[in-house]
Protein backbone atom coordinates (compact mmCIF):
# COMPACT_ATOMS: atom_id res chain seq x y z
CA UNK A 1 0.00 0.00 0.00
CA UNK A 2 2.75 2.51 1.02
CA UNK A 3 4.76 1.43 -2.36
CA UNK A 4 1.58 2.13 -4.40
CA UNK A 5 1.03 5.74 -2.73
CA UNK A 6 4.76 6.24 -4.00
CA UNK A 7 4.14 5.52 -7.49
CA UNK A 8 1.04 7.32 -7.70
CA UNK A 9 2.99 10.59 -6.08
CA UNK A 10 5.28 10.01 -8.17
CA UNK A 11 3.70 9.73 -11.36
CA UNK A 12 1.66 12.86 -10.23
CA UNK A 13 4.62 14.99 -9.89
CA UNK A 14 5.81 14.24 -13.28
CA UNK A 15 2.26 15.40 -14.62
CA UNK A 16 2.12 18.37 -12.80
CA UNK A 17 5.78 19.40 -13.84
CA UNK A 18 4.89 18.53 -17.44
CA UNK A 19 1.54 20.73 -17.03
CA UNK A 20 3.54 23.65 -15.49
CA UNK A 21 6.32 23.22 -18.89
CA UNK A 22 3.21 23.33 -21.01
CA UNK A 23 1.85 26.36 -19.40
CA UNK A 24 5.17 28.77 -19.24
CA UNK A 25 5.56 27.89 -23.00
CA UNK A 26 1.99 28.82 -23.89
CA UNK A 27 2.24 31.95 -21.57
CA UNK A 28 6.03 33.22 -22.76
CA UNK A 29 7.60 32.42 -19.35
CA UNK A 30 10.12 30.10 -20.87
CA UNK A 31 12.73 32.39 -22.77
CA UNK A 32 14.57 29.27 -23.98
CA UNK A 33 11.72 29.74 -26.29
CA UNK A 34 11.23 33.80 -27.43
CA UNK A 35 11.51 33.48 -31.05
CA UNK A 36 14.96 36.43 -32.10
CA UNK A 37 16.96 38.27 -34.60
CA UNK A 38 20.19 40.18 -34.09
CA UNK A 39 20.36 43.92 -34.70
CA UNK A 40 23.71 45.38 -36.09
CA UNK A 41 23.47 49.14 -35.43
CA UNK A 42 25.45 52.27 -36.63
CA UNK A 43 25.23 55.88 -35.68
CA UNK A 44 26.66 58.48 -37.58
CA UNK A 45 26.18 61.93 -38.14
CA UNK A 46 25.30 64.16 -41.00
CA UNK A 47 26.36 67.82 -41.23
CA UNK A 48 24.90 70.44 -42.81
CA UNK A 49 26.59 72.12 -45.44
CA UNK A 50 26.98 75.30 -43.95
CA UNK A 51 29.33 73.84 -41.13
CA UNK A 52 30.98 71.17 -43.23
CA UNK A 53 29.90 68.23 -45.84
CA UNK A 54 31.25 65.46 -43.74
CA UNK A 55 28.98 62.67 -42.11
CA UNK A 56 30.98 61.31 -39.47
CA UNK A 57 30.26 58.37 -36.90
CA UNK A 58 29.01 58.92 -33.50
CA UNK A 59 30.85 56.98 -30.71
CA UNK A 60 29.41 59.39 -27.22
CA UNK A 61 25.46 59.76 -28.35
CA UNK A 62 23.27 57.55 -26.31
CA UNK A 63 20.90 55.09 -27.89
CA UNK A 64 17.40 53.70 -27.51
CA UNK A 65 16.21 51.25 -28.82
CA UNK A 66 11.54 50.18 -28.13
CA UNK A 67 9.65 48.04 -28.97
CA UNK A 68 6.54 49.65 -31.20
CA UNK A 69 4.11 46.46 -32.27
CA UNK A 70 2.02 44.34 -29.57
CA UNK A 71 4.15 41.86 -28.75
CA UNK A 72 7.53 43.38 -28.15
CA UNK A 73 5.48 46.99 -26.36
CA UNK A 74 7.69 46.33 -22.72
CA UNK A 75 11.01 45.73 -24.83
CA UNK A 76 13.28 48.73 -24.13
CA UNK A 77 17.20 48.70 -24.49
CA UNK A 78 19.21 51.36 -23.70
CA UNK A 79 22.54 52.68 -24.11
CA UNK A 80 24.97 55.36 -22.60
CA UNK A 81 27.03 55.80 -26.07
CA UNK A 82 27.33 53.96 -28.91
CA UNK A 83 30.69 53.02 -27.86
CA UNK A 84 29.47 50.90 -25.29
CA UNK A 85 26.92 48.96 -27.28
CA UNK A 86 27.67 45.35 -28.28
CA UNK A 87 28.61 44.68 -32.32
CA UNK A 88 25.14 43.18 -32.35
CA UNK A 89 22.32 43.10 -30.53
CA UNK A 90 19.78 40.06 -29.93
CA UNK A 91 16.03 41.10 -29.80
CA UNK A 92 12.84 39.60 -29.76
CA UNK A 93 11.06 39.45 -33.43
CA UNK A 94 8.86 42.64 -34.24
CA UNK A 95 8.81 46.00 -34.67
CA UNK A 96 11.10 48.91 -33.04
CA UNK A 97 11.89 52.52 -32.92
CA UNK A 98 15.83 53.28 -32.60
CA UNK A 99 16.52 56.88 -31.39
CA UNK A 100 19.76 58.61 -31.00
CA UNK A 101 20.80 62.04 -30.62
CA UNK A 102 23.66 64.16 -28.84
CA UNK A 103 24.24 63.66 -25.06
CA UNK A 104 21.53 66.14 -22.98
CA UNK A 105 18.40 67.75 -23.53
CA UNK A 106 17.54 69.69 -27.05
CA UNK A 107 17.59 73.60 -25.50
CA UNK A 108 15.37 76.52 -27.67
CA UNK A 109 19.38 78.47 -27.07
CA UNK A 110 22.07 76.48 -27.02
CA UNK A 111 26.38 77.11 -27.90
CA UNK A 112 26.73 74.60 -29.78
CA UNK A 113 24.78 71.86 -32.57
CA UNK A 114 22.71 69.58 -31.46
CA UNK A 115 22.01 66.07 -33.48
CA UNK A 116 19.31 63.84 -33.68
CA UNK A 117 17.78 60.86 -35.32
CA UNK A 118 15.57 58.07 -35.30
CA UNK A 119 14.70 54.89 -37.69
CA UNK A 120 12.33 52.18 -37.77
CA UNK A 121 12.92 49.13 -38.47
CA UNK A 122 11.40 45.16 -37.81
CA UNK A 123 13.24 42.03 -35.94
CA UNK A 124 12.66 38.94 -37.80
CA UNK A 125 13.46 35.23 -36.65
CA UNK A 126 17.46 34.17 -37.25
CA UNK A 127 18.00 37.12 -39.79
CA UNK A 128 20.83 39.81 -38.89
CA UNK A 129 19.09 43.48 -39.84
CA UNK A 130 21.91 46.25 -40.53
CA UNK A 131 20.66 49.92 -39.46
CA UNK A 132 22.29 52.88 -39.68
CA UNK A 133 20.45 55.94 -37.90
CA UNK A 134 21.59 59.72 -39.45
CA UNK A 135 21.49 62.44 -36.79
CA UNK A 136 20.77 65.76 -38.50
CA UNK A 137 21.07 69.21 -36.99
CA UNK A 138 18.15 69.77 -35.23
CA UNK A 139 18.83 73.41 -34.52
CA UNK A 140 19.91 76.25 -36.62
CA UNK A 141 23.05 78.57 -36.48
CA UNK A 142 22.75 82.50 -35.66
CA UNK A 143 25.11 84.95 -36.45
CA UNK A 144 25.03 88.30 -35.97
CA UNK A 145 27.63 90.61 -37.50
CA UNK A 146 28.43 94.41 -36.42
CA UNK A 147 30.22 96.40 -39.71
CA UNK A 148 33.84 98.58 -38.32
CA UNK A 149 31.30 101.75 -39.44
CA UNK A 150 28.19 100.37 -37.30
CA UNK A 151 30.78 100.14 -33.72
CA UNK A 152 32.19 103.47 -34.54
CA UNK A 153 29.18 105.05 -34.65
CA UNK A 154 26.54 103.53 -32.05
CA UNK A 155 27.90 104.13 -28.25
CA UNK A 156 25.07 101.63 -27.09
CA UNK A 157 22.26 99.36 -28.77
CA UNK A 158 19.68 96.47 -27.79
CA UNK A 159 18.11 94.03 -30.48
CA UNK A 160 16.41 91.54 -30.55
CA UNK A 161 15.45 88.37 -33.17
CA UNK A 162 11.87 87.09 -32.51
CA UNK A 163 10.49 84.17 -34.40
CA UNK A 164 6.79 84.63 -32.91
CA UNK A 165 6.87 81.61 -31.02
CA UNK A 166 8.59 81.82 -27.41
CA UNK A 167 11.84 83.71 -26.08
CA UNK A 168 13.27 86.33 -27.63
CA UNK A 169 16.83 86.21 -29.06
CA UNK A 170 18.66 89.46 -27.45
CA UNK A 171 21.93 91.52 -27.95
CA UNK A 172 23.69 94.34 -26.65
CA UNK A 173 26.87 96.37 -26.81
CA UNK A 174 28.64 94.30 -23.86
CA UNK A 175 29.53 92.22 -26.94
CA UNK A 176 30.64 93.42 -29.65
CA UNK A 177 31.58 90.40 -31.77
CA UNK A 178 29.06 87.97 -30.28
CA UNK A 179 29.98 83.83 -30.90
CA UNK A 180 26.97 81.94 -33.43
CA UNK A 181 23.83 80.79 -31.45
CA UNK A 182 22.16 77.58 -32.02
CA UNK A 183 18.59 78.61 -32.11
CA UNK A 184 15.95 76.03 -32.10
CA UNK A 185 12.81 76.77 -34.87
CA UNK A 186 9.65 75.07 -33.38
CA UNK A 187 9.02 72.40 -36.21
CA UNK A 188 7.33 73.77 -39.37
CA UNK A 189 5.71 76.58 -37.10
CA UNK A 190 7.87 80.03 -37.74
CA UNK A 191 7.98 81.53 -41.56
CA UNK A 192 9.50 84.66 -40.89
CA UNK A 193 11.50 86.42 -38.25
CA UNK A 194 11.54 89.97 -36.84
CA UNK A 195 15.07 91.64 -36.38
CA UNK A 196 14.25 95.15 -33.75
CA UNK A 197 16.91 97.36 -32.92
CA UNK A 198 17.17 100.63 -30.78
CA UNK A 199 20.70 102.35 -30.48
CA UNK A 200 21.65 105.07 -29.38
CA UNK A 201 24.59 107.67 -31.56
CA UNK A 202 28.26 108.58 -30.29
CA UNK A 203 26.56 112.23 -30.03
CA UNK A 204 23.51 111.27 -27.81
CA UNK A 205 20.57 110.52 -30.72
CA UNK A 206 18.69 107.52 -30.50
CA UNK A 207 17.96 105.86 -33.74
CA UNK A 208 15.46 102.36 -34.14
CA UNK A 209 14.40 100.02 -36.85
CA UNK A 210 12.75 97.26 -37.44
CA UNK A 211 12.77 94.43 -40.50
CA UNK A 212 11.17 91.35 -41.14
CA UNK A 213 13.05 87.92 -42.90
CA UNK A 214 10.86 85.65 -44.41
CA UNK A 215 12.19 82.70 -45.43
CA UNK A 216 10.30 81.84 -48.50
CA UNK A 217 11.57 85.28 -49.90
CA UNK A 218 15.14 83.90 -50.16
CA UNK A 219 17.18 84.81 -53.47
CA UNK A 220 17.04 80.88 -54.37
CA UNK A 221 14.42 78.83 -54.57
CA UNK A 222 15.13 74.72 -53.86
CA UNK A 223 12.90 72.34 -54.27
CA UNK A 224 13.58 70.49 -51.26
CA UNK A 225 13.63 73.72 -49.09
CA UNK A 226 10.80 74.28 -47.43
CA UNK A 227 8.95 78.17 -46.36
CA UNK A 228 9.47 77.32 -42.32
CA UNK A 229 12.99 77.64 -40.71
CA UNK A 230 14.33 74.25 -39.60
CA UNK A 231 17.04 72.46 -38.27
CA UNK A 232 20.69 72.51 -40.29
CA UNK A 233 19.79 76.53 -41.78
CA UNK A 234 22.70 78.84 -41.28
CA UNK A 235 21.35 82.45 -40.44
CA UNK A 236 24.09 85.80 -40.82
CA UNK A 237 22.48 89.26 -39.45
CA UNK A 238 24.82 91.77 -40.47
CA UNK A 239 24.27 95.56 -38.81
CA UNK A 240 25.22 98.74 -40.89
CA UNK A 241 24.95 102.39 -40.94
CA UNK A 242 23.20 105.02 -42.63
CA UNK A 243 24.46 108.23 -43.19
CA UNK A 244 22.86 111.43 -44.59
CA UNK A 245 24.05 114.11 -47.29
CA UNK A 246 25.24 115.55 -44.05
CA UNK A 247 27.42 112.77 -43.44
CA UNK A 248 25.63 112.48 -39.87
CA UNK A 249 24.39 108.84 -39.14
CA UNK A 250 20.45 108.63 -38.99
CA UNK A 251 19.33 105.12 -39.99
CA UNK A 252 20.25 101.06 -39.62
CA UNK A 253 20.82 98.60 -42.50
CA UNK A 254 19.76 94.87 -41.55
CA UNK A 255 20.80 92.54 -44.07
CA UNK A 256 20.49 88.72 -43.68
CA UNK A 257 21.45 85.81 -45.93
CA UNK A 258 20.84 82.42 -45.58
CA UNK A 259 22.68 78.79 -46.01
CA UNK A 260 20.19 75.72 -46.65
CA UNK A 261 20.35 73.16 -44.52
CA UNK A 262 21.39 70.58 -48.05
CA UNK A 263 23.01 73.47 -50.11
CA UNK A 264 26.51 75.18 -49.78
CA UNK A 265 25.80 78.95 -50.93
CA UNK A 266 24.71 81.84 -48.55
CA UNK A 267 21.60 83.41 -50.13
CA UNK A 268 20.39 86.76 -49.40
CA UNK A 269 16.62 87.35 -48.08
CA UNK A 270 15.33 90.45 -49.01
CA UNK A 271 13.31 92.32 -46.49
CA UNK A 272 9.07 92.08 -46.78
CA UNK A 273 9.75 90.45 -50.03
CA UNK A 274 11.47 93.20 -52.51
CA UNK A 275 13.57 91.32 -55.23
CA UNK A 276 17.02 92.45 -55.37
CA UNK A 277 18.55 94.29 -58.62
CA UNK A 278 15.86 95.73 -61.15
CA UNK A 279 12.74 97.46 -60.51
CA UNK A 280 12.80 100.83 -59.24
CA UNK A 281 15.25 102.33 -57.31
CA UNK A 282 14.82 102.31 -53.45
CA UNK A 283 14.58 106.08 -52.38
CA UNK A 284 17.26 106.26 -50.32
CA UNK A 285 16.68 106.77 -46.35
CA UNK A 286 17.57 110.38 -44.87
CA UNK A 287 17.33 113.05 -42.09
CA UNK A 288 14.49 114.63 -43.68
CA UNK A 289 12.16 111.91 -41.93
CA UNK A 290 12.55 110.77 -38.35
CA UNK A 291 10.10 108.61 -36.15
CA UNK A 292 10.33 109.17 -31.90
CA UNK A 293 8.36 107.19 -29.30
CA UNK A 294 7.07 110.85 -27.29
CA UNK A 295 5.54 108.88 -24.43
CA UNK A 296 9.14 107.39 -24.03
CA UNK A 297 8.11 103.88 -24.68
CA UNK A 298 9.82 100.57 -26.60
CA UNK A 299 7.38 99.43 -28.10
CA UNK A 300 9.25 99.26 -31.81
CA UNK A 301 12.12 97.51 -30.29
CA UNK A 302 10.18 95.42 -27.61
CA UNK A 303 6.63 95.16 -29.35
CA UNK A 304 3.48 95.97 -27.86
CA UNK A 305 2.13 93.20 -25.34
CA UNK A 306 -1.79 92.46 -25.20
CA UNK A 307 -2.75 89.94 -22.68
CA UNK A 308 -6.69 88.44 -21.56
CA UNK A 309 -7.88 91.82 -23.52
CA UNK A 310 -5.43 93.98 -21.49
CA UNK A 311 -3.71 96.64 -23.71
CA UNK A 312 -1.60 99.73 -23.12
CA UNK A 313 -3.09 103.04 -24.15
CA UNK A 314 0.12 105.03 -24.73
CA UNK A 315 0.89 103.70 -28.01
CA UNK A 316 2.37 106.59 -30.24
CA UNK A 317 5.54 106.96 -32.89
CA UNK A 318 5.58 110.51 -34.13
CA UNK A 319 6.74 111.52 -37.12
CA UNK A 320 8.97 114.05 -38.24
CA UNK A 321 8.54 114.80 -42.00
CA UNK A 322 10.87 117.79 -43.32
CA UNK A 323 9.55 117.82 -47.06
CA UNK A 324 6.00 117.03 -45.88
CA UNK A 325 4.30 113.69 -46.63
CA UNK A 326 3.76 112.57 -50.07
CA UNK A 327 2.66 108.40 -48.89
CA UNK A 328 2.05 107.05 -45.70
CA UNK A 329 2.00 103.45 -46.10
CA UNK A 330 0.34 100.60 -43.55
CA UNK A 331 0.93 96.86 -44.24
CA UNK A 332 -0.12 94.00 -41.79
CA UNK A 333 1.67 90.17 -41.62
CA UNK A 334 -0.11 88.26 -39.16
CA UNK A 335 -0.51 84.48 -37.92
CA UNK A 336 -3.63 84.84 -37.62
CA UNK A 337 -5.98 83.60 -39.99
CA UNK A 338 -9.37 85.34 -39.44
CA UNK A 339 -7.64 88.81 -38.53
CA UNK A 340 -5.74 88.25 -42.05
CA UNK A 341 -8.68 87.94 -44.20
CA UNK A 342 -10.29 90.70 -41.82
CA UNK A 343 -7.52 93.18 -42.92
CA UNK A 344 -7.19 91.63 -46.39
CA UNK A 345 -10.51 93.06 -47.37
CA UNK A 346 -9.05 96.66 -45.90
CA UNK A 347 -6.42 96.61 -48.60
CA UNK A 348 -3.73 96.01 -45.97
CA UNK A 349 -1.95 93.11 -46.87
CA UNK A 350 -1.00 93.32 -50.60
CA UNK A 351 2.68 95.31 -51.58
CA UNK A 352 2.96 98.06 -49.40
CA UNK A 353 -0.66 97.68 -47.96
CA UNK A 354 -2.87 100.94 -47.79
CA UNK A 355 -1.70 104.39 -48.42
CA UNK A 356 -3.71 106.47 -45.17
CA UNK A 357 -3.48 109.51 -47.42
CA UNK A 358 -5.78 108.14 -50.57
CA UNK A 359 -9.20 108.20 -50.77
CA UNK A 360 -9.15 104.53 -50.68
CA UNK A 361 -8.44 105.11 -47.05
CA UNK A 362 -11.25 107.21 -46.46
CA UNK A 363 -13.61 104.61 -48.64
CA UNK A 364 -12.20 101.47 -46.53
CA UNK A 365 -13.20 103.10 -43.19
CA UNK A 366 -9.90 103.53 -41.93
CA UNK A 367 -10.29 106.80 -40.26
CA UNK A 368 -11.85 104.49 -37.88
CA UNK A 369 -8.82 102.74 -36.78
CA UNK A 370 -6.21 105.20 -37.61
CA UNK A 371 -5.77 109.02 -37.43
CA UNK A 372 -5.67 109.75 -41.31
CA UNK A 373 -2.48 112.52 -42.37
CA UNK A 374 -2.60 114.59 -45.48
CA UNK A 375 -0.43 114.83 -48.13
CA UNK A 376 2.13 117.67 -46.79
CA UNK A 377 1.69 117.24 -44.01
CA UNK A 378 4.90 117.83 -41.72
CA UNK A 379 4.37 116.47 -38.89
CA UNK A 380 2.03 112.81 -37.81
CA UNK A 381 1.17 111.05 -35.11
CA UNK A 382 0.68 107.26 -35.45
CA UNK A 383 -1.06 105.77 -32.83
CA UNK A 384 -2.85 101.85 -32.35
CA UNK A 385 -6.42 103.66 -31.67
CA UNK A 386 -8.75 101.64 -28.77
CA UNK A 387 -10.91 101.18 -31.83
CA UNK A 388 -7.59 98.79 -33.55
CA UNK A 389 -7.12 97.21 -30.45
CA UNK A 390 -10.36 96.24 -29.21
CA UNK A 391 -10.59 94.64 -32.49
CA UNK A 392 -7.23 92.70 -32.29
CA UNK A 393 -7.15 92.08 -28.74
CA UNK A 394 -9.54 88.80 -30.01
CA UNK A 395 -7.05 87.73 -32.28
CA UNK A 396 -4.28 85.47 -30.58
CA UNK A 397 -0.76 85.44 -32.55
CA UNK A 398 1.80 87.82 -33.54
CA UNK A 399 0.61 90.69 -35.85
CA UNK A 400 3.41 93.01 -37.53
CA UNK A 401 2.21 96.76 -38.83
CA UNK A 402 4.53 97.56 -41.29
CA UNK A 403 5.33 101.38 -41.74
CA UNK A 404 6.61 103.09 -44.68
CA UNK A 405 6.68 107.11 -44.82
CA UNK A 406 7.49 108.72 -48.23
CA UNK A 407 8.21 112.23 -48.56
CA UNK A 408 7.88 115.03 -51.30
CA UNK A 409 11.36 115.06 -52.23
CA UNK A 410 11.27 110.61 -51.92
CA UNK A 411 12.96 110.11 -48.98
CA UNK A 412 11.77 107.27 -47.45
CA UNK A 413 11.60 105.33 -43.96
CA UNK A 414 10.25 101.97 -42.91
CA UNK A 415 9.38 101.30 -39.15
CA UNK A 416 7.83 98.04 -37.72
CA UNK A 417 5.26 97.96 -34.78
CA UNK A 418 4.68 94.09 -33.40
CA UNK A 419 1.97 93.33 -31.37
CA UNK A 420 1.75 90.13 -29.30
CA UNK A 421 -1.96 89.01 -28.34
CA UNK A 422 -2.36 86.07 -26.17
CA UNK A 423 -5.40 84.99 -23.88
CA UNK A 424 -5.13 81.88 -21.47
CA UNK A 425 -8.18 79.38 -21.95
Amino acid sequence: MKRFNIIVLSALTAIGLASCELKNELIGNNTDKVVTGTLELGVSVKQPSSQTRATTEATDFPVIITGTSTEVSDVQKEYATVSEMPASISLPIGKYAVTSHTPGELQKQMDTPYYGGSVSMTISKDITTSVDVICKMKNSRIQLNYSDDFKAAFQSWTITVNDGISTVLSYTDDNKNPSPIYWYFDEESVSAITVNIRATTTEGNTVSESRIFQKKDAAEKYDDVTEFFHGGDALEINMGTVTSSTGNVNGITINTTITFENHDEAVEIPVNGEEQGGGEEKPETSDAITVTEPNGTNYLTEGVPVSNGEYPTDVELLMNIKNGIKNLYVQVETTHTTFKGLVEGMGLVEGNGLDLTSQDAIDNALDMLFTLPEMGDTTYSFTLSAGMLDLLKTFDGIHHFNLKIVDSANNSLTKTLTVTVTNEN
